[in-house]
């Protein structure tokens, strides 16, 4: 389905891999035991993934000129991918940290990695050494991305306006995490004391959530990159964010099904994380909110429960399908692939046969994927 961005792939790879090789040489000169290390283990990480974000750079250069990029505009929709794909791997060694996850891509994670390389070494306290460890790899990651994006094949003009697009997507990446760690933490009992208004998140707030940790970086923000490398103008731009973020929506919901749905072995990461980490979801929201009130204190039990397992995940699967909550936010997911193919329409009508057809088919392997 996906073979635009299978075809993409190996050069993303191949520049990331390139410009962490040379980056990690003075990395190497301030620490000969960690920087040239690092270097190859953020490559390492970043290549087990679909490196999705790092293609649709491409792909919104296509969409945004209605043609093939060449010369340094083809290599700078390249090393920017490179760029995306490190701002993942940073965003991801932090994330893993914050969700006390230990396995990613089928694998150990970033700072589990360094855990047990520090525990084979007898080193103190291996536990909180590799998280430390895990922090700095992420924002090494995000300072090789910023870098890369300076590198980039273009006028400086046009490197200046990539790089501000970027800071300020992920800025608000940064506080959309905040209010997810702090919504991870309501308990019963709790007062938010940051504001005069419930701690709990309405669907609303759940969903601008969604919008601007997941959905707006994940793919308005590659999209604007690539159109910015196409010199586009700003409503060319502005129509691939909007259709970005509603297809950015759509795949965060699909990753909280299968959080919860998903088989284990294909999403390479122990399912129903989300439960234990009593995540604000809207599955968890509706559940909630449907379930009778002599219900709600075995759903206390299990959300927000490090301990629950294969038999609490499932009980709460049933629950969701029994009352339609899995088939109403199926309905949701459906209507959200429609507006991002509404409006990305007129983009797709004059962009290369190659460019419409990758953008229809990411719409329907949103819906459709497994992992």
């Amino acid at each position: 389905m996906l073979e635009y961005f299978n075809t993409a792939k190996p050069g993303v790879t191949r520049a990331m891999g390139e410009a962490l090789a040379a980056y990690g040489q003075g990395y190497a000169f301030v620490s000969a035991d960690l920087g040239a290390d690092v270097a190859a283990r953020i490559v390492e990480f970043s290549s087990r993934g679909k490196m999705i974000r790092g293609c649709l750079v491409r792909l919104g250069y296509e969409l945004a000129s209605g043609r093939a990029p060449s010369g340094d505009d083809e290599r700078a929709t390249v090393e920017a991918g490179a760029a995306m794909e490190l701002f993942q791997s940073g965003l991801l060694a932090h994330d893993d940290i914050m969700d006390r996850d230990r396995v990613r891509r089928g694998a150990p994670t970033l700072h589990v990695g360094y855990e047990n390389d520090l525990a084979s070494g007898r080193y103190a306290d291996p536990a909180h050494g590799g998280e430390s460890l895990g922090v700095c790899a992420g924002d090494i990651a995000f300072f090789a991305a910023f870098r890369a994006l300076s590198e980039l094949p273009v006028p400086d003009s046009a490197a200046r306006r990539v790089m501000a697009i970027a800071a300020v997507e992920l800025s608000l990446v940064g506080v959309a995490q905040m209010q997810d760690v702090a919504n991870g933490a309501i308990r019963a009992g709790s007062a938010n004391p940051f504001r005069e208004a419930p701690c709990e998140p309405d669907e609303e707030s759940i969903l601008r959530l969604y919008r601007y940790k997941t959905g707006r970086y994940t793919f308005s923000l590659p999209l604007a990159l690539g159109a910015a490398i196409a010199g586009c103008s700003d409503a060319t731009r502005t129509a691939l964010e909007e259709a970005g973020e509603s297809l950015g929506v759509l795949f965060q919901l699909k990753d909280d099904e299968l959080g919860i749905f998903a088989d284990e072995a294909e999403l390479g990461k122990p399912v129903g994380a989300d439960i234990r980490e009593n995540k604000r979801t809207l599955h968890r929201l509706r559940l909630y909110g449907s379930s009778a009130p002599e219900a709600r204190p075995g759903l206390d039990a299990i959300f927000g429960n490090r301990e629950a397992g294969a038999e609490e995940v499932l009980s709460v699967r049933r629950e969701l399908e029994r009352l339609g909550i899995r088939a109403e936010l199926g309905a949701m997911m459906r209507r959200y692939a429609a507006d991002a193919s509404s409006k990305a329409g007129s983009l797709l009508s004059s962009a290369t046969p190659e460019a419409s057809a990758a953008f229809r088919d990411l719409v329907a392997y949103s819906l459709e994927r497994r992992a």
